[in-house]
């Protein structure tokens, strides 16, 4: 059966196809760190945003009150991830200091919304201006024929003009292949749900509040069919050789490093269904 993928998952074996073999056929776990805990809190914040019902918006006080929910959201997610956070050995002054990151990159993210809401304000009324400028959030988008499913964080869609956008939280802001690819998949998965591609797609890197923009093309969508029609056909096998290292600079960060190198030792309750 083939199996479904994701545009992370393409990109692990883009990667590296022994770290996509340990993890999406031998499903090993992969760890809790400080930045993917720390990353989910602000994307459920985010997700939740825009929840509020804008006709209890006062139009005084508007500003204050966007404030108070997002980061009422945050802390509500951030304390749910205490116990994982404790886990981690880090201490508390990183813990901290990445907390305060995170506050400020919300707090710049609600300066551009608030920003964009006083515009639109100058020919709509707060409520209706507040829904012109809320978009989809966490849209799964699936395809049954190329046999890969993704959630996309925002779909913006005003007066006809669609533009995906994914939020990162990652310092740098470069626009990378793999991001690239990922835009793409969900601009193909987009047009297979829509019958037509988006205008758009774009990175909101939250840490610097920049948008990259990738403009979506023909070309584009048919990269990431043959790319993903390329990593269908090459994960169909279930022998570890047929999986080769790339190694590289994240080596030192990957989860299964220990297994590369020797210093974990695979089992046989550790292999593929079909193998054992």
């Amino acid at each position: 059966m083939t199996r479904l993928e994701s545009p992370s998952s393409i990109n692990t074996y883009k990667t590296c196809a022994r770290k996509y073999f340990y993890h999406y056929k031998l499903n090993l776990p992969t760890k809790d760190s400080l930045a993917t805990i720390n990353g989910s809190a602000v994307h459920t914040a985010l997700e939740n945003f825009y929840t509020i019902d804008p006709s209890n918006l006062s139009f005084n006080n508007y500003e204050n009150e966007l404030r108070h929910h997002l980061l009422n959201t945050f802390n509500q997610a951030w304390t749910e991830s205490v116990p994982k956070l404790l886990g981690l050995g880090i201490e508390k002054e990183g813990i901290k200091s990445t907390y305060q990151e995170s506050l400020n990159m919300l707090n710049r993210f609600l300066s551009v919304f608030t920003e964009q809401l006083q515009q639109t304000m100058s020919n709509k009324p707060l409520q209706e201006a507040f829904n012109f400028l809320k978009p989809e959030t966490e849209v799964l988008l699936s395809s049954s024929f190329h046999q890969v499913r993704g959630y996309v964080d925002a779909i913006h869609n005003r007066e006809g003009e669609v533009v995906i956008i994914d939020y990162k939280t990652s310092r740098s802001d470069e626009l990378t292949d793999e991001y690239k690819l990922q835009l793409a998949i969900y601009a193909m998965l987009y047009q297979e749900r829509q019958g037509k591609i988006p205008e758009k797609a774009a990175l909101y890197f939250l840490r610097h509040g920049t948008h990259k923009y990738v403009e979506v093309t023909a070309e584009l969508v048919e990269h990431a069919k043959q790319t993903c029609a390329d990593v269908h056909s090459n994960t169909v096998s279930n022998e570890i050789n047929d999986y080769e290292k790339n190694l590289g600079t994240w080596c030192k960060w990957c989860d299964y490093k220990d297994y590369c190198f020797g210093q974990t030792r695979l089992h046989a309750y550790q292999q593929p269904e079909e193998q054992q």
